[in-house]
């Protein structure tokens, strides 16, 4: 089992028209193939420069495979909504956990 985790950080002025992203858009993209379930979102806390927040968004994967073909077919699309949207007000990066225990 592994965990899917994208880390945003987004400039306060755009958290409610992210957050309506993030519920309309997002989630229903990252669980539409089947291979992503078990969300869970936290706040990162840590001291952010300036106006920001950092939110990290998770999903259950089953296996690497998967991971791979989702990056390799969907993130760029991922990446083309966000930089649409929020241009630079809105950063993220990717990183896959393998769950130990």
């Amino acid at each position: 089992m592994y965990i899917y985790n994208t880390t945003f950080c987004l400039e306060d002025s755009v958290l409610e028209a992210w957050k309506s992203w993030l519920d309309d858009e997002y989630i229903p993209f990252m669980t539409a193939g089947g291979a992503f379930a078990d969300l869970h979102i936290f706040r990162v806390l840590t001291e952010n420069a300036g106006d920001s927040i950092s939110i990290s968004v998770q999903f259950s994967v089953g296996t690497l495979v998967a991971v791979d073909r989702w990056r390799k077919e969907q993130e760029q699309l991922l990446a083309a909504s966000v930089n649409r949207l929020f241009g630079t007000k809105v950063l993220y990066f990717s990183t896959v956990l393998e769950v130990l225990v």
